[in-house]
């Protein structure tokens, strides 16, 4: 691959011309401060290319302080940024205080490489190509390139970077976790020193859904004529580089799907790696990693960003997710109610939970029937399947509340770890952790944040397909309790998945090679007929089928996902689970005689579902 090509691959934005002209000029100076071996792109943020400023006037450089934003040259800012960021200052200064330079020890030439910040105390990312400068791919993990005299390099955090001012706040940088490849977005993760005054800065999770929205670049910009033109920089930056800048701006664009941003604030060499923020809230919407003159900065979307720390965390030996226990402690559930199978009344009107036929309940601490009780529902573990067998839920919709979503995966420690599994199910492929009893449903009285934050264990919930959409299938309850039918707005709901022999396990998944992975989900709804003060029970299948068919050993043989309703008769059948009485309650029963198990009709909507028994004929 000629060094135009790795350019191409790695920095698709780049003025071709431009590194065409470098390159012969590199290839004429070859020690022109480049380590050995060096990779060509790895040079560019030191030769101007890939940063850049866009407009020449309204967008200034500020200098930042530990208390202060300087805003003297406010003549030339755009007065809605100007007031922005003098309304919002405070915010912004606390973000910038994750903001860290990434300096170098025995690197030949570079003092530093570019800047950092922090998203966790001692977890903060980069660009790729910052932080190749000082640290190379090994066949297992990453290691540090060597440096002058033998020495290995080092890299530090220096948060503070200020005009005239000795810095007394760095981190060193203790671990490279992860540097993207070539095919992914310029990010890098480091594992740097607990340091006081840093404080981690929020990234926004979902993607910027403004147009033109006022975001700042914050980093150490340094000085830069190859690429941007000296008269206008020096106005720009005052003559001062490789200190602490907030630059403001606008998102002016997206492209590749979303994954970039484009945004007008101005930056120069030293910038790779800034955090893009809001000027309203201060949370990163991007990290800045390249630019072209008098076009726009380029930066990685803050959800992509997101996305890609959960995952390097995940794959890290024996780390979880901050606030992600390992396994909650078996005593955390002594005062849990669990389900209740009288929730809908006493005599006809018990639910109980179904009989498991020839399945097998893991065995759970401090309970003889091997019920897991949590706040207002309750799980049966298939102890050989390591999901869960059946979940069931009492939803009292008249006391229903609307909560923000709060809680963190975990395992139940009344369970053996080889009766459950975890995060490993979940890891490098398109697998969702599909809620069984969905989030809300056991969220009402007056512990319903407890019973929401419930939801959040692997002991309820199974894998599905990330691409599978659950809109209608989750939205079942809602359209059941909206229904005229209804008697106080109450049900009970079991749900599971559809454990057949056939199901095929995930291939190269080491610690979940042995969990087959089900190809549909049940659902049985239960109420009590408005009218009539019976039971009436409908029961729903979900089907994924081939959309998970390359994630296995070979194709499923059903189609596309939907969602049917279908006879609790046919459920029982392929289940092996034992509903009692329950069947006899199915409104798509018209007799006792009917063969239950060859009708079933689409659900997209409250529309067609049918929730009352059809009237018979004289």
């Amino acid at each position: 691959m000629t060094q135009i090509d790795l350019v191409r691959r790695n920095t698709p934005d780049f003025d071709l011309r431009a590194v065409r002209i470098l390159d012969r000029a590199l290839s004429r100076q070859p020690a022109q401060g480049l380590m050995p071996g060096l990779p060509f792109v790895e040079a560019l943020g030191r030769h101007g290319l890939s940063e850049a400023i866009v407009l020449a006037a309204l967008r200034p450089a500020f200098f930042l302080t530990d208390d202060a934003i300087d805003t003297s040259d406010a003549v030339e800012t755009d007065p809605l940024l100007l007031d922005l960021v003098t309304r919002n200052a405070a915010l912004l200064i606390r973000a910038a205080a994750g903001v860290g330079r990434v300096d170098l020890i025995h690197h030949a030439t570079l003092p530093y490489a570019g800047t950092g910040f922090l998203i966790e105390d001692t977890l903060a990312v980069t660009n790729r190509h910052v932080a190749l400068v000082f640290a190379e791919r090994l066949r297992t993990g990453y290691g540090m390139r060597p440096g002058r005299f033998g020495a290995a390099m080092e890299a530090r955090l220096d948060y503070h970077g200020f005009a005239g001012r000795t810095s007394h706040s760095r981190a060193e940088v203790v671990e490279v976790l992860y540097i993207a490849r070539d095919d992914e977005p310029d990010f890098a993760f480091l594992r740097v020193a607990p340091q006081a005054e840093a404080v981690p800065l929020q990234i926004m999770g979902t993607p910027l859904a403004r147009d033109r929205a006022p975001v700042a670049a914050i980093g150490y910009p340094a000085e830069d004529g190859t690429r941007n033109d000296p008269n206008l920089m020096g106005r720009i930056f005052r003559g001062t580089y490789g200190v602490k800048r907030l630059a403001p701006g606008f998102v002016t664009d997206s492209i590749d799907s979303g994954v970039t941003l484009l945004a007008d604030y101005s930056s120069l060499g030293g910038n790779s790696g800034s955090p893009v923020v809001s000027l309203e809230d201060g949370r990163v919407v991007g990290l800045h990693f390249a630019g072209r003159f008098m076009d726009s900065n380029h930066a990685v979307a803050a959800d992509v960003l997101e996305a890609a720390r959960r995952e390097v965390i995940r794959r890290l030996p024996g780390t979880a997710l901050p606030g992600e226990a390992p396994t909650s402690p078996a005593v955390t559930f002594d005062d849990r109610n669990g389900y209740d199978a009288g929730f809908l009344g006493t005599g006809d009107l018990l639910v109980p939970l179904p009989g498991l036929g020839g399945w097998r309940a893991a065995p759970v601490t401090g309970a003889d029937d091997g019920v897991l009780r949590y706040r207002n529902f309750s799980v049966i573990q298939s102890a050989d399947r390591r999901l869960p067998l059946v979940t069931a839920v009492n939803i009292d919709g008249a006391q229903s509340r609307m909560l923000k979503r709060r809680g963190e995966w975990r395992l139940d420690g009344r369970l053996h770890p080889d009766h459950q599994i975890g995060n490993e199910l979940y890891r490098r492929n398109p697998l969702d952790r599909g809620h069984m009893v969905r989030r809300r449903d056991p969220g009402w009285g007056e512990h319903a944040q407890q019973a929401e934050e419930d939801t959040f264990h692997y002991t309820n919930c199974a894998p599905q397909h990330e691409d599978l959409n659950q809109k209608d299938w989750l939205g079942l309850e809602d359209d059941i309790l909206g229904a005229a039918e209804t008697r106080g707005f109450r049900l009970s709901v079991l749900t599971g998945p559809v454990f057949r022999d056939s199901d095929r396990r995930l291939v190269l998944q080491d610690g979940a090679r042995d969990v087959a992975i089900p190809e549909e989900f049940w659902k049985i709804a239960v109420m009590i007929d408005a009218e009539t003060g019976k039971l009436s029970a409908t029961g729903y299948v979900l089907s994924q089928g081939r959309m998970i068919r390359r994630l296995v050993e070979s194709a499923f043989v059903y189609g596309r996902y939907k969602a049917y309703q279908v006879p609790l008769a046919l459920i029982a059948a392929e289940t092996g689970l034992d509903f009692g009485a329950l069947p006899a309650a199915d409104p798509l029963v018209d007799g006792p005689a009917e063969a239950a198990g060859l009708r079933a009709h689409p659900v997209d909507g409250p529309g067609n579902l049918l929730l009352r028994r059809r009237p018979t004929s004289s």
